[in-house]
């Protein structure tokens, strides 16, 4: 529009100067209103819509051509005045233009100026000076093709600058959309979040105002990537990321953090209620089963929640104190979200010692075993003895298995630990041959964890062979709870390792709710009465019932009987006096160091005596 007012301003100057009449001055700009008017249809109509090119670069240039050769016509003399327009038209297109429209554009102007001289000669021959018209021509022929190449060669050079800022724009954003997002799922990453939880604290702190964090972390998931594999793994990931980003409001953040962590950061908050059922809301979306690899899994989640300002006024304190809570709700049981409260973080600080220094401490050679006797009550002999861990731990002290088996199971740690005490175990049993004391059996606990691990056998097959200890010196202790939950497993389990010639006992009998019949189809040589039933023999009428009914019930077996816990003479008298095979407790010793074992035994023989 602006070049055709510039144009319709040069006519008229033209028409001033002698070089156009009134009537061809009329005549062209009437035309270059006609022109607009039809564009400007166009383009409110959206008909330029239905082409490639929008803008119809083409057609403007083209048109605008037209005009100039209309021009032309009716110019009195010096066309070339006008003809010098179409060299500036051809130079829009430039910014436009493919290769092939140059072209175009030149065979219209020649095409167009060469028609312009033909009407010239049939309807004004004596206003035209025919030579200088074709010679005019023949410059325009040899002037627009090399101007056309240069302005196809400036547009490929344009449209090839234009595609390369394209790439580095898009590579900058795929860069600083790696910086800021995880790669996995989409997610903010630690760094991005981190710098959006300052901002976000910085806000609340001048507002007045809470905010808070969900420190989520999934129960279960390490099992996943070992059974189904890292793929299955990170599709279960990329699903749980799609389940929080459904959760929360368009203004909260979501952010993985590494592995199997994430956060979710709520600001304005009113109350903490809301939070618990956000909270609610997260557990149910992660628990619902989800087909992956054609499997279906379920996880669960671990959340800790921290407030600020109440819970810390900065973000480092708050991540900590989210993360405190986490661990405190994984110990509750999983599945399950709890706030932040100050008596947290030395229960929390000591099991994140704990679990860092698992193996580490195995490395360094800090667990060891310690041997509490099993006595005959008929004898007072030592039949065998019990294997009990214990942690040297550098910094905590003396620990015991209460203090770290349960974070070495929720670790994935407890395999490799159990592996250690059966490899340790018949190590010790080989020196104790080599060093000339009596044989005696050696009992071993077998975690929930190990009785579902296959390898369990063979392993012990070849700890067998490497160290050459009888396998009848080996035994294996299991819970009854242990075993109910893995029924299947664990029987299988059972009967490949009593294959191997070791004797297998039940621990903890009687405070488990397994039927009496599953103990029949077990392949279990010994059965240890519970502590519990023990602590107040003969006084409890109950517990004497009880212990009465297990002894028979495990001789009809053909099963020994251990009594757990004896303390005192009384109780002694009352386990001797049912029948009652072996004891094991304070009344005789607690667990003690091998050399220990050793020194005593050397001392009384395998009669050891009560403590008094």
């Amino acid at each position: 529009m602006g070049a055709y007012l510039v144009g319709s301003l040069l006519l008229c100057l033209g028409h001033a100067a002698g070089l156009i009449g009134l009537r061809g001055l009329l005549a062209s700009v009437a035309l270059i209103v006609v022109v607009n008017l039809a564009l400007l249809a166009a383009f409110k109509l959206k008909f330029n819509q239905r082409f490639a090119d929008p803008a119809l670069t083409l057609a403007q240039t083209l048109a605008a051509i037209a005009v100039i050769m209309f021009v032309a016509y009716y110019f009195e003399r010096d066309r070339s005045l006008v003809l010098a327009w179409c060299l500036v038209v051809m130079l829009f297109g430039v910014f436009r233009f493919k290769p092939r429209d140059f072209g175009t554009t030149t065979l219209f102007m020649l095409a167009g100026y060469a028609l312009v001289i033909n009407l010239l000669m049939s309807f004004k021959p004596d206003k035209v000076d025919v030579f200088i018209e074709w010679y005019q021509w023949a410059w325009l022929a040899l002037l627009l093709p090399p101007f056309a190449w240069i302005g196809a060669r400036i547009g490929v050079m344009r449209s090839r600058i234009m595609r390369a800022n394209a790439e580095l724009v898009n590579a900058l954003g795929t860069i600083q959309d790696m910086a800021t997002h995880d790669s996995l799922t989409g997610l903010h990453n630690r760094a991005s979040m981190t710098d959006a939880l300052e901002h976000a604290v910085s806000k609340a702190r001048r507002a007045g105002e809470s905010l808070a964090i969900l420190f989520i972390d999934l129960d279960g998931f390490k099992s996943v990537n070992d059974t189904l594999g890292h793929a299955t793994g990170d599709q279960l990931l990329r699903e749980i990321a799609q389940r929080l980003r459904a959760k929360v409001r368009q203004s909260d953040l979501v952010a993985r953090l590494g592995g199997d962590e994430f956060v979710v950061m709520v600001e304005t908050i009113s109350d903490r209620h809301g939070l618990q059922l956000l909270a609610s809301k997260i557990l149910a979306a992660v628990g619902e089963p989800m087909q992956l690899q054609g499997h279906e899994v379920t996880v669960t989640a671990s959340i800790g929640v921290a407030v600020f300002p109440d819970d810390g006024n900065d973000v480092s304190t708050l991540l900590a104190n989210a993360d405190m809570a986490m661990y405190r709700a994984k110990a509750l049981g999983h599945n399950r979200a709890t706030e932040y409260s100050a008596d947290l973080g030395e229960s929390v600080l000591e099991r994140f010692e704990i679990e860092k220094g698992l193996r580490e401490g195995l490395r360094n050679n800090e667990f060891h075993l310690y041997y509490q006797p099993k006595i005959e009550f008929s004898s007072g002999k030592l039949l065998g003895v019990e294997a009990l861990i214990r942690w040297h731990h550098p910094t905590l002290g003396v620990l015991g298995p209460d203090r770290f088996i349960h974070v070495a199971e929720s670790s994935n740690f407890i395999n490799s630990l159990g592996k250690w005490v059966i490899e340790q175990a018949c190590r010790q049993a080989l020196a104790w041959q080599r060093a000339g004391l009596p044989h005696f059996s050696i009992a071993v606990n077998l975690s929930t964890s190990q009785l579902t691990d296959p390898s369990l056998a063979e392993h012990v097959a070849g700890v067998l062979r490497a160290s050459g200890v009888d396998p009848a010196m080996l035994e294996f202790e299991i819970t009854e709870t242990a075993v109910m939950n893995n029924m299947a497993e664990a029987t299988t389990l059972l009967e490949s390792l009593r294959a191997l010639g070791v004797r297998i006992a039940i621990d903890d009998f009687g405070t488990g709710y397994s039927p009496l019949a599953y103990l029949k189809a077990l392949p279990v040589d010994v059965l240890k009465v519970d502590r519990a039933f023990v602590k107040h023999l003969p006084h409890n009428r109950d517990d004497l019932a009880i212990t009465r009914a297990l002894i028979a019930m495990a001789h009809g077996l053909s099963m020994t009987v251990v009594a757990e816990g004896v303390e005192a003479q009384c109780q002694f008298d009352s386990l001797r006096d049912e029948g009652c095979d072996e004891f094991q407790g304070f009344y005789c010793r607690p667990a003690m160091e091998s050399h220990d074992l050793e020194a005593l035994l050397r001392r009384h023989g395998l009669v050891i005596p009560a403590q008094t």
